[in-house]
Parts: C-alpha cells; structure tokens; sequence
C-alpha cells in the first residue's frame, strides 16, 4: 500500500459525530488500538522489568557502601 499525502480538498472528508468520534468519509478512524497481554508475557514483563531494576540499583547502592 502506497501512502499519499491529503489535499487541501480533502480535508472536507473529515467529520466529528455527536459524541466527537473522528470519521473519514462516513466511515470511523480507528485511533487507538489496545494491546492484551497474555499472563505468560505479563509474568516475563514483570521479570525483565524487576532484573532492570535491581540491574541499575546494585551499582547505586554499592557506591554508597549499602552493600
């Protein structure tokens, strides 16, 4: 798929509904997506994210002789 830029022209397909939803040409814009984690990578998130921070805690706490 090749992009293209919008014309001035077109910037009259734009329209807000009542609850001031963005469509394009009737149709809505997606805006958002969400992402659903699945338990074994929220698990593994959580592990990587620990190891982080205890990686960047050791040398803090060694240089001010904690331990």
């Amino acid at each position: 798929m090749a992009l293209r830029s919008i014309g001035i022209d077109e910037l009259d397909h734009f329209q807000f509904d009542e609850h001031g939803r963005l469509h394009w040409k009737g149709e809505p814009v997606l805006l958002e997506k969400r992402v659903r984690l699945e338990t074994y990578q929220i698990v593994l998130a959580t592990l990587a994210s620990a190891g982080a921070f205890a990686a960047g805690a050791h040398p803090f706490g060694h240089s001010f002789g904690w331990w």
